[in-house]
């Protein structure tokens, strides 16, 4: 049987016994799985990526500016349909660091009244992103 894989030099194809076959394919079943298992547990970014050079790095730096510029901007556009109230309280407690118990004292509410804004708030964002 023919068996086909992939290297760094490109697609080899090798004559092996039907048995060794399925002992490949068994091999390259666990090792797609390990691999999928390993992504979904430990997602890669660009930037946690060491580059061997400075001209992919720039290429990257130019990808990621892109991506940032039209996630700020989907961004602004979410927080721009949300009500003064909500904005306001986002900008609390999210730019200017203040905590829910403090936010809470001073609007007279309870905290978990404002915990629950917040949570109302995100999903909001959530369904708009």
């Amino acid at each position: 049987m023919k068996y086909e894989y992939i290297n760094a030099t490109g697609k080899i194809e090798i004559e092996v016994d039907e048995q060794f076959y399925d002992i490949l394919l068994a091999l390259d079943r666990e090792e797609f799985n390990s691999d999928r298992k390993h992504a979904r547990r430990h997602p890669l970014s660009l930037e946690e990526m060491e580059y061997e050079g400075d001209w992919l790095s720039d290429g990257a730096d130019i990808l990621s500016d892109l991506i940032k510029s039209e996630d700020s901007e989907r961004l602004h556009k979410a927080l721009a349909s949300l009500t003064s109230s909500q904005q306001a309280l986002l900008e609390r407690v999210y730019a200017k660091n203040e905590k829910i118990v403090d936010i809470a004292r001073k609007m007279g509410v309870s905290q978990p009244a404002i915990s629950q804004r917040l949570l109302t708030i995100i999903k909001i964002l959530k369904r708009i992103l």
